[in-house]
């Protein structure tokens, strides 16, 4: 037997796999991979100053790449800093590996420094959880990995790699074929019901998720909903999956979403529910379809059968792969009560077209954070990507940022904040000639905010826009709704992130009022290499559909 490592084994599997870039903070659990790397030219090994940074950097990777996100960390205080990302690939529906280093099999089980049984602490969160104890089944384990990953739901895979384990010797193989998930396609009589169903239908919606959200699903979904004259409405954070300017833009299912517009949609007598897991956020609660048994007739297709009817009441239930489910539609007829339909069509277009309008405010407490945004869509490619923090400040983001069928949204569905900057470093690493911007909030920027650092080390071309109004915002504005006037823990005392920008050897601007918006983004967007604008936001205009008075108010 040759001086091969089960550590070289690893790193020949996940190049065998397509794998280009993996993203780690280093630990001693995992030396023997980390030195399997030096030899490994064709994958790049990104180190994050955080575990968090490091797992959000892989969800954007599989996001914008399409193959799973990669993510080393070290065993005990590691990996607990990475659990963010399982819980948010799970949420979002994302391939994610999450390799762990872990102690020597000798000390498994003795409470050994830092040691933690991954099995138990991640099997409910993860779609697979294992820990190798025997080098001759790594390379099982870990093709296994890609195909649990990738397969029907997405999600987040976890590998315990014991140290000693990794310093073995095993057979070399010979190089594997990449993993490939079947495509489940679609039954054509259940898409043939479906057809019928919404040929009855006179004021039919879309409801469309993150299934759809790749190249061939946008296509499909948009010669589909101009075939069918149907309105499509976007799950939350998928902004990106439907032109905002087509006519047939629905709006944005998001939190704090306006109840006009969930009044607009709700008048529709079929929702046909497509790549979505139809979650909370999505329906308002579960109230938009309404659960158990929605107001309307409800046509649910995903690929995972274990989300449908789970919540709802569906009059069709569709297994199926959503894009495959659209084009067959599209080959059949769509003629049928086309004078509703058209004026449905019209109501929905010119009604979600007046709601998301917009026209520049002032505020004598700070900058209204939609007119930067208003700028920043101005301003900003056409095909640029945009990664976006949790917070209100998002709202103006989702209500005035226009997504063409270029422009992708890199956000997480779980909700996660301090996501924005290290996804932005992934794309940008992904994407280096696109332009890649990341609107983030005081508070995600401090949890996070360190990965500016890596962006610089590794040459990431990021502009970063920050919304410093010194609040937790989203909790503020829960405070004001349930207790009026009686703020608790969410006020924020700031550094200077301009001089914080400046440490990182980062181009750095401040708006202060509204006449330096214009000029400040423009000079910003043209730096050549990262820029970071800090934006001193009004806390009265909270989010883009209310303001702190009105919500007392109420």
């Amino acid at each position: 037997m040759s001086n091969y490592r089960a550590a070289d084994l690893l790193v020949d599997i996940l190049i065998s796999q397509n794998i280009s870039r993996v993203f780690c903070v280093p630990g001693e659990s995992y030396l023997t991979v980390l030195d399997a790397f030096t030899e490994k030219p064709d994958i790049e090994v990104v180190t994050a100053r955080h575990e968090g940074g490091a797992g959000f950097m892989a969800l954007a990777d599989a996001k914008t790449n399409g193959l799973p996100g990669v993510c080393f960390v070290s065993r005990g205080p590691g990996a607990m800093n990475a659990s963010i990302a399982v819980h948010s690939a799970r949420q979002d529906a994302l391939p994610l590996i999450m390799f762990v280093g872990q102690v020597s099999r000798a000390d498994l089980g003795r409470n050994a420094f830092q040691e933690i049984d991954y099995v138990s602490m991640w099997q409910q969160m993860a779609k697979w959880v294992w820990e190798v104890t025997d080098a001759n089944q790594l390379e099982e384990v870990i093709l296994r990995a890609f195909q649990v990953a990738q397969s029907t739901t997405p999600g987040p895979v976890v590998i315990s790699l014991p140290e000693d384990m990794l310093d073995e010797y095993v057979f070399k193989p010979s190089i594997n074929e990449q993993i490939e998930t079947p495509n489940i396609g679609c039954d054509t009589l259940l898409a043939g019901k479906a057809q019928k169903l919404l040929a009855q239908a006179k004021k039919p919606l879309v409801i469309a998720g993150q299934e759809l959200n790749n190249h061939e699903g946008r296509v499909a979904l948009k010669a589909f909903a101009e075939k069918y004259r149907i309105p499509v409405a976007l799950s939350f954070r998928q902004q990106d999956l439907f032109a905002n300017d087509h006519p047939y833009y629905a709006g944005h299912l998001v939190f704090n979403a306006p109840k006009k517009l969930v009044s607009i949609l709700s008048d529709a007598d079929l929702i046909l529910a497509i790549g979505t897991r139809l979650g909370d956020v999505t329906t308002k609660g579960y109230t938009f379809p309404k659960a158990p048994k929605p107001e309307q007739d409800l046509i649910h297709v995903y690929p995972d059968a274990f989300h449908i009817g789970r919540n709802f009441k569906t009059t069709i239930g569709i297994p199926a792969d959503p894009t495959t489910f659209c084009n067959h539609l599209i080959s059949m007829d769509a003629s049928a009560n086309e004078s509703e339909k058209e004026a449905w069509l019209k109501h929905v277009s010119s009604e979600v077209k007046s709601l998301y309008a917009w026209e520049p405010q002032t505020s004598s407490d700070g900058v209204v954070f939609g007119n930067v945004v208003n700028a920043i869509n101005k301003l900003a490619d056409k095909d640029a990507i945009i990664c976006v923090d949790a917070g209100n400040f998002s709202s103006w983001v989702q209500r005035i940022f226009v997504f063409n069928n270029e422009r992708r949204m890199v956000s997480t569905i779980s909700g996660s904040m301090g996501s924005a900057i290290p996804s932005a470093v992934a794309a940008s690493l992904r994407f280096p000639d696109r332009q890649v911007i990341a609107f983030v909030g005081d508070g995600g920027f401090m949890m996070t905010g360190n990965e500016l650092a890596t962006a610089q080390q590794y040459g990431a071309n990021i502009k970063v826009v920050v919304s410093d109004n010194k609040s937790l915002a989203t909790i503020r504005l829960h405070q004001e709704l349930h207790f009026p006037n009686r703020v608790s823990a969410t006020n924020l005392s700031n550094p200077d992130f301009v001089a914080l920008g400046k440490a990182h050897n980062i181009s750095s601007y401040r708006i202060t009022n509204e006449e330096c918006v214009n000029s400040i983004i423009s000079q910003a967007l043209s730096e050549p290499e990262s820029a970071l604008i800090t934006v001193d936001t009004s806390i009265e205009h909270i989010a883009a559909f209310a303001t702190l008075s009105e919500i007392i108010e109420k």
